[in-house]
């Protein structure tokens, strides 16, 4: 009620209720306001005792902190980690992480200048040789739009010279090649055509199938970084002017043609049975990523991801080609989140970690029953076939003993024992797949060969600079192992690529064809 609804009121009595029920909201209204201002003050008194404490505690830090600083004067200064770059320390003495460190660091100071050729900056290429060793001739046999045989004897007019050059071997000069390429008009629809090239989109000089194979062969099998390729081609093939820019660019070109061939893999190993899958880390760009390697006994897929969980295999569409596939792996998490047909679960991996509970406590014998027990199905899958194998005895033996108690066996405050226990225990049913499925191995070793290489290639080059880079090793591996694995020569392999002018989705077929 306000003082402009006094001329309204007809009823004293009702005014006076009113009031009344109004000066009681208010008080309720007022206490509220009172309780939330106590509260209010006591914490701000907790935090004001809080404060001093923490006050106290910062003056107690700096008193600690300018106390060692004093002390570290007195021991001749701050302590710097000697390696390879500081000091005498060999390389070798480093760990990993710190070779790969000095690997990516330089001493020199960075300039404003772009990467690369400057301006002004006098470029190379190669020249025509006015004297080659062998010539080609490419003239118009057929027409390619009425199917026309063009006579032998026809007028052709040479329209373009493109020079190859080759190596021919250690300590040998090069051998230069001259395809000329003829045009002409078909006498029978009368348009003119030209010969079909051998040589793709070069206008000028090229280098040949041989030399481009060994680039990509020594940075791929061997992993020999750029400098030391473009040395072995000038020092030992006597190549002149190979540069390391030059590497780069037939890495690049045999890359794109590798792309179909490297994709048609996936589907290769789709249709077995069963794969393995492993992972390790590399650094591409100063920053540690993963290569995954997925493959069976024909085939080899190697691809890298900045992620190490699900989202690498999403990134590259591999899970819709794993749905019909029996996984053999280690016991990496992302491996169980795949909707798959099985697991197993590597049992060398689990041999190695039981011993190390045999060696942190020689009395039990839990870990050892435990590797018995594993090593017995290995030589049961060895000599007998999956049909005659009791698969359910073995299950119940490993169930009765991941139900022991072994808190007994723990060191203080330890828990190994436990956690390999609950470790088994989650991968139960993927101990004993081998005894039913003669396809699937007890263990992963093949997956962690092919991706070995890597560890190679990190401690000889120190990782990769580019994405790009990474990608086209995972390519050009990729293709090479799968070729190994079917009895072919990596080198062979690698030359048929680039030798072929457009490869396809059946390179693979057509190169297993060939070697059967």
């Amino acid at each position: 009620m306000t003082y402009k609804d006094l001329d309204s009121i007809t009823d004293p009595l009702e005014a006076i209720r009113s009031l009344f029920a109004e000066m009681s909201s208010v008080k309720e209204d007022l206490s509220a306001t009172k309780s939330k201002i106590s509260n209010l003050n006591r914490n701000n008194t907790k935090l004001i005792v809080e404060n001093k404490k923490l006050q106290a505690k910062v003056d107690s830090l700096t008193t600690e902190n300018e106390r060692l600083k004093a002390e570290i004067e007195e021991l001749g200064g701050p302590r710097v980690e000697k390696n390879s770059s500081n000091s005498s320390i060999p390389p070798t003495k480093q760990s990993i992480k710190q070779q790969i460190l000095q690997h990516t660091t330089s001493l020199r100071e960075p300039s404003e200048k772009k990467p690369g050729g400057q301006d002004g900056h006098e470029g190379h290429s190669l020249d025509k040789c006015s004297t080659p060793e062998h010539t080609k001739e490419h003239k118009v046999k057929v027409c390619p739009h009425c199917g026309c045989i063009i006579p032998e004897d026809s007028e052709q007019t040479c329209f373009k010279t493109v020079q190859v050059i080759d190596i021919t071997g250690p300590l040998q000069p090069c051998s230069t090649t001259e395809h000329k390429y003829y045009t002409t008009v078909c006498p029978h629809c009368h348009k003119s055509v030209k010969a079909t090239s051998v040589t793709g989109n070069c206008k000028k000089v090229m280098y040949g199938p041989v030399l481009q194979t060994m680039v990509v062969y020594l940075y791929t099998v061997q992993s020999i970084p750029y400098n030391r390729i473009a040395e072995i081609m000038r020092d030992i093939y006597m190549v002149e002017k190979f540069s390391e820019g030059t590497v780069r660019n037939i890495l690049e070109k045999n890359k794109s043609k590798a792309t179909p061939v490297y994709d048609s893999i996936l589907s290769f190993i789709e249709k077995s049975s069963a794969a393995g899958m492993d992972e390790t880390g590399t650094y591409i760009n100063n920053k540690l990523c993963w290569f995954w390697c997925l493959q069976c006994p024909k085939y080899c897929y190697v691809f890298a991801d900045e992620s190490r969980g699900i989202q690498a295999l999403e990134n590259h569409n591999i899970i819709p080609h794993l749905e019909d596939l029996i996984l053999y792996t280690d016991r990496h998490s992302t491996y169980f989140k795949l909707k798959v047909r099985g697991h197993q679960v590597c049992l060398v991996h689990l041999l190695r970690n039981l011993q190390y509970l045999c060696d942190l406590n020689k009395e039990q014998h839990w870990a050892s029953d435990v590797q018995k027990l594993l090593r017995e199905a290995i030589h049961q899958h060895n000599l007998r076939p999956p049909g005659e194998i009791d698969v359910g005895g073995f299950k119940k033996r490993m169930h009765t003993l991941l139900e022991q108690d072994l808190s007994s066996f723990e060191r203080k405050d330890g828990n190994d024992f436990q956690a390999m226990q609950n470790g088994l225990i989650n991968c139960e049913e993927y101990i004993f797949t081998f005894l039913e499925h003669p396809e699937v191995p007890h263990h992963n070793n093949s997956s962690e060969a092919t991706i070995r290489i890597l560890k190679v290639k990190t401690k000889v080059s120190g990782g990769f600079r580019t994405n790009e880079g990474a990608d086209e090793f995972a390519a050009f591996h990729s293709i090479a192992e799968t070729a190994k694995r079917n009895g072919i020569s990596k080198f062979k392999a690698l030359f048929k690529l680039v030798a072929d002018m457009a490869p396809g989705e059946d390179f693979i077929e057509k190169l297993i064809a060939e070697n059967d």
